[in-house]
């Protein structure tokens, strides 16, 4: 990071470079460098993370995706937020949420992640995916069903 930049112009470069370097990269060793020690991940209907090493064994296990890529379709930075609208693709391997059956398709889903920069590091982030398009994608119709279902 460069000194003199604008805030918003760090806080963008921190969260493109823990996107392609952790999410797409792997490179979960360099979560301490991009995120805070008392981080907040809010993942909606994935739940909630606090604190950096309940991030990291989330992110080391793969959640169960095979080759699961984010890619970034905007990014916009105002201050220290961040809004990144994405598109994650993948190949399951295994149950979904523990719940749901064993399926080893590839599914497409899009998604908008807000993120708060302090101090260099991430210290929020917050996520909306369509999980719908998702469970169509892994052709879970029973379970989309039970979703839709009034």
């Amino acid at each position: 990071m460069g000194a003199g930049q604008e805030p918003h112009a760090v806080a963008v470069e921190v969260v493109t470079r823990f996107i392609e370097q952790v999410v797409n990269g792997g490179r979960v060793e360099l979560i301490d460098e991009l995120w805070h020690q008392d981080l907040v991940w809010s993942g909606g209907s994935l739940g909630e993370q606090h604190g950096i090493e309940a991030f990291r064994k989330m992110l080391g296990s793969g959640g169960g995706w095979v080759g699961l890529r984010l890619t970034v379709l905007g990014v916009y930075g105002r201050a220290d937020t961040v809004v990144v609208q994405f598109t994650n693709s993948g190949r399951r391997a295994g149950r979904l949420l523990r719940v749901l059956p064993f399926t080893s398709r590839a599914a497409t889903w899009n998604g908008v992640g807000v993120y708060v920069v302090r101090d260099g590091k991430i210290a929020q982030g917050w996520f909306v995916e369509d999980v719908v398009a998702m469970l169509r994608g892994l052709g879970l119709r029973g379970a989309l069903d039970l979703m839709t279902r009034r």
